[in-house]
């Protein structure tokens, strides 16, 4: 039979599972690969060797977690954050820039940090401590704080009306057992109902002085000519929920003028808020409603005459804070009153602020149609906390007339049947809700308020603990135990979020393994890694308006062990921590992996490798890390002879050099799958073939072998010294006989050079029927 010729035009499927292998029927299979061991798959469907990965230096505790974190600065400017056990440490372009910051998170701590960055300050949940901030003030100025809050939000009001509190001092006493020494640092409301609050004047004659609301016992005075009276009541020692209701009443007989002022800023400054006159025939009779922390006063300037005046608050609820500084006992704790308290009154009415060392502290962040939002603490995992509107620091509600206000904070607990705790929150069009068990939304077409915060569960599946990846307008996450990645998006039949497995087809790249952490470098590829436990980084092309969903995966000589991707220049850079075994011990590198780039000759096809450039001769290049290893060794483009760093860590260079780079070498491996067609007769499926030739269209590569299978294979011979692209004919080894019901490619590429394979079109010859059977 005369040769058929058989193209793959492309390979965006990337690789596929031993399960689908045979799936001749998918649409998937016409561009798939049965491995692509350290290679990418390129959005417009070539496949190629992946760059190399460079090493920058250590971390600071080998022996602790470690994270690596993007921060960014301004356009194509980021910083890359080094963060483990009890300090951070900040890189920028693959150089350390010698700061470092002392932080509270130890090595447990450090694994389940969530950070959202906002401007140039990076909020921190850790769950363990308060929310952290890390602010940039200038590329040598950054500072690690407590962020700190201006309101909590608060537990349930106590309801046992036997159990009271009453305060004394800086001693917070209880009747009943209700404190413990994990609450030091955390804040209690405390509520009094206040009587009406009255000052008042009469009779004397007295000098210049002024009325001030500030003593709830003050005294009578009066008021003639220019003169003024204090009374000295400090409105600001209370707080409530709503605005305070004042009355204000004037006697006698008087010529002049009479002001009510106000202060909204502790008695600083002062404004006219009411004012009287009078020509011997007016008296005040006045109310009104002002803040709970304003201030107000009375001033007089009278030509003639006499007046007597009364100004009170009307009855109201006060809710005072305190924050507990030390434990005596169960009954007995040690207070700072951050908003004022009635002493000596003793009340039922009293609740704990929803965070603190025994309940916890929020594990995720993020903001949301301007409002800071918190998430699942150790006491409350489904509960999400939004901040009032454009006021980040403050988590208390609002009143106005009774009624909570729009902006004020919310508290909102996602209910389910199985407390399901919350693992990820991320802004969209709505707010995505990831937990263990289920995936919610809040809507986010309207503003939310109090009043429209409803949420609306949408799939139930859950989430792992690894990131998600919000990429156009879906988003890409680790389903809950570790080993399905899906993506979720909003479907207009269904009206309602719904996704695809992406791992459908890759089975055997995620069975029994679980990806612990993942990193999302948009250009130029558009490429989500996603670290395994077992230290590779399985890599997913994710363009799903081309619907490109294609898997390929790396190793190397160690274990992966974090990925974060940093945006320098107008592309994204792959930072990563690998655990090395060297003869000189193990080591925690951190690495980069250069972009992609069409004229691979920018890049360096070696890992944990070193690179010196210089316009002058380059005579030895110095590698401590890689001391006693076998290093591959590239001068001006060309690979020298492989070599053992010596216990020097000094390696020679000879001849002119103007470029070196020294590193280990990796393997990369593809397998092109079987072929399929309908002949006259029927199908391929099972005949048996002979396929000596084929043709492969590269661009921009060197090296490289090819063969039926890893055993037997021929070097792909191509122009020396040079970068080739275009179509370049093999023939194949022979081994085994000629015939095969298998018409599988196997490429290997380990040299330190590029390989991007854009096509291939074998040449086949159908042998006759099946193969003998034996042994029926």
């Amino acid at each position: 039979m005369k040769p058929m010729y058989i193209s793959q035009l492309a390979f965006t499927t990337g690789e596929i599972s031993p399960d689908v292998s045979r799936r001749f029927d998918l649409d998937q299979f016409k561009s798939a690969l049965l491995l692509a061991e350290n290679a990418v798959i390129r959005p417009y469907g070539a496949v190629a060797r992946r760059q190399g990965s460079e090493y920058i230096g250590q971390v600071k505790n080998k022996d602790k977690s470690t994270r690596l974190f993007e921060f960014t600065a301004e356009k194509n400017k980021s910083f890359l954050l080094e963060i483990g056990e009890q300090y951070i440490r900040v890189w920028r372009n693959g150089i350390y820039t010698g700061i470092e910051l002392e932080t509270p998170f130890e090595s447990d701590v450090v694994d389940k940090l969530n950070c959202i960055q906002s401007g140039d300050v990076m909020f921190i949940c850790s769950g363990k401590y308060p929310v952290k901030t890390l602010s940039r003030y200038s590329d040598t100025d950054w500072r690690f704080d407590t962020y700190k809050l201006s309101e909590q939000p608060y537990g349930e009001v106590n309801i046992d009306k036997e159990s009271t509190v009453i305060l004394n001092g800086e001693t917070l006493t209880a009747t009943k057992d209700i404190f413990n020494a994990d609450m030091v640092g955390s804040v209690m409301q405390i509520e009094h109902y206040v009587k009406s609050i009255a000052t008042s004047s009469i009779g004397e004659v007295i000098e210049r002085r002024e009325w001030r609301i500030g003593d709830r016992h003050g005294g009578r005075n009066t008021l003639i000519g220019t003169d003024y009276n204090n009374i000295n009541y400090d409105v600001e020692q209370f707080s409530s929920d709503e605005d305070l209701s004042w009355k204000f009443t004037s006697h006698g007989t008087w010529n002049g003028t009479v002001k009510i002022q106000i202060s909204n800023d502790g008695g600083t400054t002062w404004k006219d808020y009411r004012v009287y006159t009078s020509n011997n025939d007016y008296n005040v009779t006045d109310t009104g409603k002002v803040s709970p922390s304003a201030k107000l006063k009375v001033v007089s300037d009278l030509k003639g005459g006499s007046v007597n005046v009364d100004l009170s608050f009307l009855p109201h609820v006060s809710y005072g804070v305190v924050e507990i500084k030390e434990f005596t006992d169960s009954k007995h704790v040690k207070v700072n009153v951050l908003n004022g308290v009635v002493e000596n009154e003793a009340t039922s009415k009293f609740r704990f602020g929803q965070w603190g060392k025994g309940l916890g502290y929020p594990r995720v962040c993020t903001f949301y149609q301007d409002r800071f939002i918190l998430a699942s603490s150790n006491q409350y995992p489904n509960y999400i906390w939004f901040s009032r509107t454009g006021d980040y620091s403050n988590f208390g509600v609002e009143k106005v007339g009774g009624t909570i206000t729009d902006d004020s904070a919310i508290t909102l607990p996602v209910i389910n049947r199985k407390m399901y705790d919350i693992r990820h929150l991320i802004p969209a069009n709505d707010l995505l809700i990831l937990t263990s068990g289920n995936e919610w939304i809040i809507d986010g077409s309207k503003t939310i308020t109090p009043t429209n915060c409803n949420l609306r569960t949408q799939t139930q599946r859950g989430a792992s603990e690894c990131e998600p990846q919000y990429i156009g307008n879906r988003c890409v996450y680790v389903q809950a135990r570790g080993c399905v990645v899906r993506d979720l998006g909003y479907s207009y039949e269904s009206d309602n979020y719904t996704g695809a497995d992406l791992t459908l087809f890759v089975k055997h790249l995620t069975k029994y393994r679980n990806f612990i952490t993942s990193a999302y470098a948009q250009d130029p590829d558009s490429i989500v890694y996603y670290v395994t436990d077992d230290g590779n980084i399985d890599c997913l092309t994710y363009i799903p308006e081309q619907k490109v969903y294609a898997w390929s995966h790396f190793t190397t000589k160690g274990k992966y062990k974090y990925a974060e991707s940093v945006a320098e220049g107008e592309q994204d850079s792959l930072y990563v921590i690998v655990e090395r075994d060297f003869k000189s011990g193990t080591v925690m590198c951190i690495e980069r992996f250069e972009p992609m780039y069409n004229a691979d000759n920018n890049n360096v096809y070696m890992d944990c490798y070193i690179r010196q450039t210089s316009t002058e001769n380059i005579s030895t290049i110095t590698i401590p890390h890689l001391i006693g290893e076998d290093v591959q060794i590239v001068v001006n483009g060309r690979e020298r002879p492989i070599k053992e760093v010596p216990p020097t860590a000094i390696i020679n260079i000879d001849g002119k050099a103007q470029s070196v780079a020294v590193g280990i070498n990796y393997t990369t491996r593809l397998r092109i799958p079987s072929i399929e067609m309908q002949i006259q007769d029927g199908t391929l499926q099972g005949r048996v073939l002979t396929m000596s030739r084929l043709s492969m269209n590269i661009l921009n590569s060197f090296g490289g072998k090819i063969g039926r299978n890893f055993n037997h294979m021929d070097d792909i011979s191509l122009p020396p010294l040079k970068l080739y692209s275009g179509d370049k004919a093999c023939i194949l080894p022979k081994f085994d006989g000629v015939y095969s019901t298998d018409a599988s490619v196997c490429i290997m590429h380990e040299k330190p050079y590029p390989f991007n394979l854009l096509s291939v079109t074998r040449e086949i010859e159908i042998g006759g029927g099946f193969p003998n059977v034996t042994g029926l």
